[in-house]
């Protein structure tokens, strides 16, 4: 049960599988070298937080002034890609919570976003379940989360800068789907029924997140993670790592750019600072 809770907050707030093998603790990194006639900067965030941990410190102020586009996961300068998403979050053929969860779970669900969330469930019971999932994290923060990204691409904005995306909303969500609906039922239903256990681990997540501590993320993944999941770490993690980090080349070849996905993917053998330093970049923290 432990396993699947961790599993749970580590898929949706993208601080999943975390590796301690990059020297020193930092969310931004300076990429140089193989050609590069500015540096470029990647940055990791965390998807999930209150608008009081928004705020962009000075090192992340000053990289994203040297840039010249700014790179998410999503381009949320699209006018097109909340639509795309909202769409995405929904059956399209009627199913509801009714039709996978037995009566308990979805009694225990429907009173949680009443109660607790204030939301009225019946208005919500089409929404997939992995996104119900996300949204009974936002207990844990006690405020209204705000979004990273948005954010950022307002800072963008306001210098006139290019937004883009590393992937659609379709290559994102992708993996989604693929899960069995035992697995997603799981996940969605033991934030519930081990709320404060959920909780403590979510909070701990955050806290090493404000303190740029990736060792502590990873103690977390590597205490509650095991190897029957390693197929969802590959498709959440490293077949996008791969996909991504050839876009990433193209794109800071042709303007310093300030690359910024979730967390998770930044370190490892497998993360997008190993695969750029293999490409021929010098990757360096900066602090």
């Amino acid at each position: 049960m432990k396993k699947l809770i961790g599993l749970t907050l580590a898929m949706v707030v993208s601080a999943f599988s975390l590796y301690a093998q990059q020297k020193g603790n930092s969310l931004l990194w300076e990429v140089s070298g193989n050609g590069l006639e500015q540096s470029s900067y990647v940055y990791g965030t965390f998807h999930l937080l209150c608008p009081d941990d928004l705020s962009l410190s000075k090192k992340v102020k000053t990289a994203i002034d040297e840039s010249e586009q700014l790179v998410l996961e999503l381009d949320f300068d699209d006018p097109n890609m909340m639509q795309t998403l909202q769409q995405s979050m929904v059956y399209r053929d009627g199913t509801t919570a009714k039709d996978y969860l037995n009566e308990d779970d979805y009694k225990l669900l429907a009173g949680f976003f009443k109660d607790s969330l204030n939301m009225p469930f019946q208005r919500l019971q089409g929404i997939k379940p992995f996104f119900l999932s996300s949204m009974t994290l936002q207990h844990f923060l006690g405020c209204r989360p705000a979004s990273f990204e948005q954010r950022l691409t307002k800072a963008a904005k306001s210098k006139n800068m290019e937004v883009k995306g590393l992937e659609t909303v379709e290559e994102q969500l992708g993996f989604i789907e693929n899960l069995s609906m035992e697995l997603k039922t799981k996940m969605l239903m033991e934030n519930l029924k081990e709320y404060e256990k959920s909780k403590k681990m979510f909070n701990r997540m955050i806290g090493y997140y404000r303190n740029e501590n990736l060792n502590g993320l990873n103690s977390i993944t590597e205490e509650y993670m095991s190897e029957e999941y390693a197929h969802l770490k590959q498709d959440l993690l490293i077949k996008r790592n791969q996909r991504w980090v050839p876009r990433i080349r193209e794109l800071a070849k042709k303007k310093a750019s300030f690359i910024a996905v979730g967390a998770s993917h930044l370190p490892g053998k497998h993360g997008i600072l190993q695969l750029l330093r293999d490409s021929g970049y010098t990757v360096q923290p900066v602090r």
